[in-house]
């Protein structure tokens, strides 16, 4: 190889030829006879390369970073990051029994044109952040072993209110009751539980402090969680009408606040805590004294409500004066009350509720959200007091319920439906075993004015008639007319009743609707059940007037128990139900995969029911009509059911929606088929036709005429009817039975 001067004169590296298909950049131009000289890049273009590759890489590293950093941000700072036509929504998921934060799945479906979802990130353990334009938004949130929850969000020029939704578990746990055992086996005991967490990251605080007033001290454990005991004083624990006494609690970790909760109920029974600490040091202090025991302690009113939302809680008991109340001069309102006097009416039941927590009278800070029946156990003890006889706390649940499910209807506003204060309906996220028995012994049970919606179901400490000027007591009813040992505020569409175990008790509310201790004296002293007594308050015993006409709603009408005659419990197996649920020819919409089967893991009374597992037949598109047969659909193989005084119905439950349920009775003139009722989700509803009411059926084969004409029938079958879905659907039935 020649060593030309040219040669030597060749750069050694100055860049790569354009098109060179030399994989070496030092090889001379094989159509040259000198190498070829590379071109100059101009140093401008090469300065922007740099820059374009060092912003490509730098947005590399965010997005490698980005889980880390979103983990580390806190809420605050995602809600000043939104631009400002969006709005960013702090959302966290905890177990509704532990206060533990949850992994879940949420969903966010944007309602109305405006809606729009420009991100949705995670923030923590159970936490997100929503990023949402103006707009309606459903969420959906499930998690592993806890029950689904969804609700609405409104979104508009405010920044949002921090959310939290509170998961049930999907097994019930017995915690709360083996502890309430525990203070039951000694008659002065008290037992005190709870978890806790810092209130920022969620995390459990193992090894926080736990002291009581009365000395007694206990640690948390790695989950946060502690138990301690108390003792009540054998006087008051002996006084049916004294307030419980109180004790206090003080819980402290390092690095965090120390919680001082004042006046907590002493009960002889067990209470459980969600106690948020926050970091930092110092101390905060929060009244947990019961709300009848806060309304003593002031002179101006009988529950501590601020004028502004006084005048609201009258407007709202005047709209319903004027669209609820019985006027003997509206044949239409009478005819209403009538039916419902005479039939159990079904009426649906709010799934979730929102809550307005934090609150200053109806303005509160922070909302969550709570499986409704949940709401009703963990609300309850704020209002009733969880001593009281379990059929004065049961009464209490019903009148609690229909007034939370009302506000579902009618929100307080749309960011909450009800608030946790006094101005609304007493609210903590407590739970006492007493309380969530009650709740759970009238699940889904409400009172109703239409037979179609939850009624306004007013309530107070002490309505009877009479202000006794020397008892130190705020009495707010503004018309005493009805008098000592009667009940009720005519002035304001209340009718008197006749309430003696209020006799000699100074006025301690407004008149309206139940006594809260006369229920207890009903109950406790006179041997009442919950249903009479919540007759008693809301329709005087069926005798209707004014706003004093609402009645219960899923109640369970004519259920076990009385003249009542149980002829297919599924104890044993399927009973008169042994047909699979596509045997009939009138049924349509299902496929023969479809069965009905004894099932022993879900029951409404006994050990067993009756399964009925319903599939789409994909091949049609029609609705679903079951006509689930009984006895073969032979009368001969069916009880006899008289007409006369006759009623019959059965237990039923299901968690799918959309579901309405009716029965066909084979009369001496053709078969007649009941209208039909709606089931509720989640709830055991107890449905119920009377056969000598023709409003209660219809006309459906042979030569039917609509209502049932021989003295004496047969069940023809049950009926389950939905519109055609391609998820199965399961339901179950239980007791049913005839009532004479």
């Amino acid at each position: 190889m020649s060593d030309s001067p040219s040669d030597q004169r060749r750069p050694a590296s100055r860049g790569t030829p354009m098109h060179d298909s030399n994989p070496s950049p030092s090889s001379p131009d094989p159509g040259s006879e000198r190498p070829h000289r590379a071109r100059r890049v101009p140093t401008w273009l090469a300065i922007l390369a740099l820059l374009i590759a060092g912003a490509v890489f730098a947005q590399w590293l965010r997005a490698a970073a980005a889980p880390a950093t979103i983990a580390a941000a806190s809420p605050a700072d995602a809600a000043r990051a939104a631009p400002a036509n969006q709005r960013s929504l702090d959302i966290r998921v905890r177990d509704a029994v532990s206060g533990r934060a949850l992994d879940s799945n949420l969903l966010v479906h944007p309602r109305g044109e405006t809606a729009r979802v420009h991100d949705l990130r995670v923030t923590g353990p159970g936490g997100r952040v929503a990023t949402l334009a103006a707009g309606e938004y459903e969420l959906v949130v499930s998690a592993s072993e806890h029950a689904g929850l969804s609700t609405r969000v409104s979104i508009d020029a405010a920044q949002p209110l921090p959310l939290t939704l509170w998961l049930p578990p999907s097994r019930p746990s017995d915690a709360l009751d083996l502890l309430a055992l525990k203070a039951a086996s000694c008659a002065r005991c008290a037992v005190f539980s709870g978890h806790v967490y810092d209130q920022v990251s969620g995390r459990p605080l193992g090894g926080a402090q736990v002291r009581s007033s009365q000395g007694t001290r206990t640690n948390t454990d790695d989950q946060g969680y502690f138990e301690l005991p108390a003792t009540l004083p054998a006087a008051l624990n002996r006084d049916s009408e004294a307030l419980p006494a109180t004790i206090e609690l003080s819980i402290a970790a390092a690095n965090h606040r120390t919680q001082r909760l004042l006046g907590l109920p002493l009960l002889n029974d067990s209470r459980h805590l969600i106690v948020d600490l926050m970091p930092g040091a110092g101390s905060a202090s929060e009244d947990r004294s019961h709300v009848q025991a806060q309304a003593r302690q002031r002179q101006d009113q009988q529950r501590p409500v601020s004028p502004a939302d006084a005048a609201r809680n009258a407007a709202d008991a005047e709209r319903i004066d004027a669209d609820a109340a019985l006027d003997p001069r509206r044949p239409a309102s009478v005819a209403i009350a009538k039916k419902l006097a005479a039939q159990a009416a079904t009426v649906p039941v709010p799934a979730s509720i929102r809550v307005g927590t934090n609150c200053s009278g109806r303005s509160c800070s922070a909302v969550s959200v709570y499986a409704f029946e949940d709401y009703v156990g963990r609300g309850l003890d704020e209002e009733w007091i969880p001593s009281w006889d379990a059929d004065s706390l049961a009464a209490g649940a019903v009148a609690y319920r229909s007034y939370a499910a009302y506000y579902v209807a009618h929100p307080v506003n749309s960011r909450y439906d009800i608030c946790s204060s006094t101005s609304c309906q007493a609210f903590n996220a407590d739970s006492v075993a007493a309380t969530v028995a009650a709740a759970a012994a009238t699940r889904g049970v409400l009172l109703t004015r239409d037979g179609q919606t939850a009624a306004f179901s007013e309530y107070s400490s002490e309505n009877n008639a009479w202000d006794d000027p020397g008892d130190g007591l705020s009495c707010v009813n503004n018309d005493l007319s009805c008098g000592n040992g009667r009940n009720g505020s005519p002035r304001n569409n209340w009718p008197c009743i006749s309430d003696e175990v209020g006799r000699g008790r100074g006025c301690f509310g407004h008149g309206r609707g139940m006594s809260q201790w006369g229920s207890q004296r009903w109950a406790a002293n006179n041997g009442r059940d919950w249903k009479w007594i919540a007759n008693h308050y809301f329709n005087n015993n069926n005798s209707p007037a004014g706003l004093r006409n609402a009645f219960l709603a899923n109640d369970g009408g004519g259920a076990p128990g009385g003249d009542a005659i149980v002829f297919d419990a599924f104890e044993s197996g399927v009973g008169r139900f042994n047909s699979a649920p596509t045997l009939s020819g009138s049924t349509t919409g299902i496929s023969t995969a479809s069965l009905a089967q004894q099932d022993c893991a879900t029951r409404k009374n006994g050990s067993c029911s009756l399964r009925v597992l319903l599939k789409d037949d994909p091949a049609v598109a029609t609705a679903w009509a079951v006509r689930l047969l009984s006895g073969g659909g032979t009368p001969a193989n069916n009880l006899e059911l008289i007409r006369a005084g006759g009623k019959i119905g059965f237990w039923i439950y299901t968690g799918a929606s959309g579901l309405s349920a009716s029965l066909s009775i084979d009369d001496s003139d053709g078969t007649e088929r009941a209208s039909a009722r709606t089931i509720p989700t989640g709830q055991w509803t107890y449905l119920e036709w009377a056969l000598d009411d023709p409003a209660q059926w219809n006309a459906w084969a042979g030569a039917s005429n609509g209502q049932i004409d021989a003295a004496s029938v047969r069940l023809d079958a049950v009926w389950l009817l939905r519109e055609q879905t391609s998820f199965d659907v399961n339901l179950y039935l239980d007791d049913v039975q005839i009532a004479h």
